[in-house]
This record gives C-alpha cells, sequence and structure tokens, in this order.
C-alpha cells in the first residue's frame, strides 16, 4: 500500500483546489492486515526515532564538551542542572504542542483544511506569547533556581557555572515554545521527515558553536560554560526558524500564516490549552520530581559526583528511551488522524502496533547499555567516581526501559486522542508518591546513597508502564471530544 498521497488520492482540478492538499497530510490510512499496519507505523515512527536520536545528540553536546573541562565534576553537574531547567521550559511548552498535535491531526483525518490552518496558526501565536512570559520569569529567578538545585553553597563552583550556563541558554525561551508549537504541527501533519532534516541542522550548529566557544577555537574567545550556553541557544533560534519556513512552503501548511488564522482568539487558545494544560502539567511534575530528585543527590554523599553521574546516565540512557519517543510521535499522529476519520478501531491497531515495536527496540537497547555501561559513561568524563556511578545508574535502569516504552508510547497515543488527564495523575501517583519517597528513604535512612537513587527510578517507572497499559486498555480514550 502506498503511503503518499498523491499516488493513493490523486488530486483532480476542481472549483476550490485549497480543499485538496489536505489529503496528502493524511498518514492513517485504512489497513487491512497486521503486517500493513506494522509498515505505516515504522514508515511514520523511523523518520521521527532518528530525529529524537539526533535532539538527544544535540542534547549532549553540551555534556560532551564540558566533561573534559579541568573542573569536569562541577562543570557537568552544572550543565545537567540547566539542562533540567531548559526541559522544565519544553515541558512548559507541551501545552502548546501537544494541544496543536491533537487538533491538527483531527482536523487532517476528518479533511477540514482551514480548521487545521486555524488551529496551527493560533498554536503559534499561543506559543510565542507564553515563551516570552516564561522566559522574562526564568531569567528573572535563574540565580535563585542555580542556588536551588545545586545545595545552596555546598558547591559555590557548580552553582556560579549553572547560572552562567543559563543567563545565556535562557535566551532562546521565546524560540523554544515557538519550535514546540511548530514540532506539534508538524506531528499532527504526519510529517516526521522534515523536522528530521531540520535537526540535522541544529545539531550541526550546535556542536560546531561548543567546539569553538568553549575553548576558542579558530581565534575565537574561549568562553567556556558561556560557550555552551551560546551554542544550544543559537541552535534553538536557528531551528526555529527553519520551521517556520518549512511550515510556510506547499507541502507545509501555509494558510498558517493568514492574518486572521495568527491574530489571538481566546476561544482558540482555550480549546488547545484544554487539551495540552494535562499534558504540560504532566511534564512539569515529571520535571520537578527529577529537579527535586536532582537535589537530594546533590545532599548525598556523592554531592557533585552523584549529580555528575544521574546528568551522564540520563543523557546516555536517552539514547535508547528516545526510540520511544519517537514511537510516541507515531502513535500521536495516527490515533488522532483515525479518530478524525471515525474509525477508533483502527486508532486502536496503529498504537499497540507502535507500542511493540518500540518495546522491541528499546530491549535491546537496553540491554547494550547495560553490557557497555563503562565505555559510555567514559565519553562523557575522565573522572573514576562519576564513572563508576554512573555505571551503576546504567545498569540499574536497564531493567526498566521495556516498562519506560510502554509508557511513553501509549502516552502519545492517549495524546493523540486528547486523553491527557489521566495520564498526567498517574505521573503524580509514581513520581511523587513513589520515586521520590522511596528515593529518599533508600539514600538516607538506610544509607544506600546513589545506588537507592536508581533503584527507585527504576521501580517508579516500571510501576508507571503497568498503569498506563491499564489505562489504554479500558478504551475511554475513544470517546474523548476535542
Amino acid at each position: 500500500m502506498s503511503l503518499q498521497g498523491e499516488e493513493a488520492f490523486p488530486l483532480e482540478p476542481v472549483s476550490e483546489p485549497v480543499e485538496a492538499p489536505i489529503e496528502t497530510h493524511l498518514v492513517a490510512r485504512p489497513a487491512q492486515s497486521g503486517r500493513e499496519v506494522h509498515t505505516v507505523v515504522w514508515q511514520l515512527a523511523w523518520p521521527a526515532v532518528a530525529t529524537m536520536l539526533l535532539q538527544t545528540f544535540n542534547g549532549l553536546m553540551d555534556t560532551l564538551f564540558v566533561g573534559h573541562l579541568p573542573y569536569a565534576a562541577q562543570a557537568l553537574a552544572a550543565t545537567g542542572v540547566g539542562g533540567q531547567v531548559i526541559f522544565l521550559l519544553i515541558s512548559l511548552a507541551m501545552g502548546v504542542s501537544v494541544g496543536s498535535t491533537a487538533l491538527v491531526a483531527r482536523f487532517v483525518g476528518a479533511n477540514e483544511r482551514k480548521e487545521a490552518a486555524q488551529a496551527s496558526g493560533q498554536s503559534l501565536t499561543l506559543g510565542l506569547t507564553m515563551g516570552l512570559l516564561f522566559g522574562l520569569l526564568f531569567f528573572s529567578f535563574r540565580g535563585f533556581m542555580a542556588r536551588l538545585l545545586l545545595g545552596g553553597e555546598a558547591d559555590g563552583l557548580a552553582m556560579r557555572l549553572c547560572e552562567q550556563f543559563l543567563h545565556v541558554a535562557l535566551l532562546a525561551t521565546p524560540c523554544i515554545f515557538l519550535l514546540n508549537a511548530l514540532m506539534g504541527v508538524f506531528r499532527g501533519l504526519g510529517d516526521t521527515r522534515t523536522p528530521l532534516r531540520i535537526q540535522w541542522v541544529m545539531i550541526a550548529i550546535h556542536m560546531s558553536f561548543d567546539w569553538l566557544l568553549i575553548y576558542g577555537h579558530l581565534g575565537l574567545p574561549k568562553l567556556g560554560i558561556y560557550g555552551a550556553g551560546t551554542a544550544l541557544a543559537s541552535s534553538i533560534t536557528v531551528g526555529t526558524l527553519l520551521y517556520l519556513v518549512a511550515l510556510g512552503k506547499p507541502a507545509g501548511l501555509p494558510d498558517t500564516y493568514h492574518l486572521g488564522h495568527l491574530l489571538p482568539s481566546s476561544r482558540w487558545w482555550l480549546r488547545i490549552l484544554r487539551v495540552g494544560i494535562p499534558a504540560s502539567v504532566n511534564a512539569v511534575i515529571r520535571q520537578l520530581g527529577m529537579m527535586s530528585f536532582t537535589g537530594m543527590l546533590a545532599r548525598a554523599a556523592a554531592a557533585s559526583a552523584g549529580v555528575a553521574a544521574l546528568n551522564i546516565g540520563v543523557r546516555a540512557e536517552a539514547i535508547a528511551f528516545m526510540p520511544g519517543v519517537g514511537y510516541s510521535v507515531a502513535a500521536q499522529a495516527l490515533v488522532g488522524q483515525s479518530l478524525g476519520a471515525g474509525d477508533p478501531k483502527r486508532a486502536e491497531r496503529f498504537a499497540y502496533a507502535a507500542t511493540w515495536q518500540g518495546v522491541g527496540i528499546m530491549s535491546v537497547m537496553a540491554a547494550i547499555f547495560y553490557l557497555c555501561a563503562r565505555p559510555f559513561a567514559g565519553l562523557f568524563t575522565s573522572d573514576a567516581s562519576v564513572i563508576a556511578l554512573g555505571c551503576d545508574y546504567l545498569r540499574v535502569n536497564a531493567f526498566s526501559e521495556p516498562f519506560l516504552a510502554l509508557a511513553m508510547v501509549l502516552t502519545g497515543g492517549l495524546q493523540g486522542a486528547g486523553d491527557t488527564m489521566r495520564p498526567t495523575l498517574i505521573t503524580i501517583l509514581t513520581m511523587w508518591f513513589i520515586r521520590l519517597p522511596l528515593a529518599w528513604w533508600l539514600i538516607f535512612p538506610l544509607g544506600l546513597q546513589t545506588h537507592g537513587a536508581w533503584l527507585s527510578m527504576a521501580a517508579s517507572t516500571i510501576l508507571t508502564g503497568l498503569l498506563m497499559l491499564a489505562l489504554f486498555r479500558g478504551g475511554s480514550w475513544k470517546k474523548v471530544s476535542v
């Protein structure tokens, strides 16, 4: 079965040609056999998986470069915590991203071009507005966040370096929100190849600027941590501009840029946020939980070494779980478009196909990371204590990877359906009532230190995956209205 809209649905001249091109974005076409379902999922998912892996590698850039500075442990802790602050902003931006994906996908499935363009335009305006507001807020409190997350004066150098990183990186906050809104639109369209091309450019810019500015090559000033923040902000800004150009092309959704679609509309903003806010709260709760988790590690015996190991472990492990994010993107588009076409059974088949493919790939990656934990940790630093703690992280959490795949992909399917509140409740339960209390008990009263922290992460991840599977199997997501 062809997946190209022009072949499957030949376009013929009509009196109003603007309505036809929406069909070229329809990826959730009827499929008869299980093999066809898996083929559709794979052809949509692999560019998303590749994009997520490149995004992960993009996030690794700062870690790879600063991990070899003379003050490696403090630099890794600083960029790790700074990265968590950036990810908190991305979590807030998901309120727009997920809402735009759900709405655009539904309208594409129903072949309603005008509504899809309206949802897209309003998502961009809303994203930019939120980015300006949160950018001002976070920039004003960057020093406070660095002190809070790095234990006050327990490690003054790490705290100062983190504030330096945020001073530059937070200037890209408006672009972070706009970028995520644009990514949400492309997910709704079912276009996973354009983001892949743009991600290649972003990573090239990030890598080049890290090499040039952190160490001062080619006659440029040696900026250290400031250079890492500049490189990150530059790659985000260029990526945003490229997405804006791609959306305006005929293969994108150029009607988005009609003035009437961009002028703020409270009705549309509320509609986007009604779907997106629970998903954003979900991500924010998870990220605030990780920041609290980091605060515990900063006060444990290993201090900065433990925080640095967490940074290395999460970054390296991301290579294993980013395929889950890619399959989650595929599930969002396929479920949303199938429901828009009035076919919930097809939506369910696509979601399960994406889930089992994701579980398979992440299980293989988990085994590789378990066996090769030391070489991976050694890529980021030469500090022996940090390497040892990072190896322990990778080996403990390898056992939870299949369950993480369940949670990630099925959450994407639920978000594509517009069912975003109940996954948030599961996150609250597993993060704040399971992971954090268990981590505190294992780290301090039982004295297991970082090993106890890693055990709490694995246990809460396994529980999350099982609960998400039970939620999806219930089937009430098929009746959600967006």
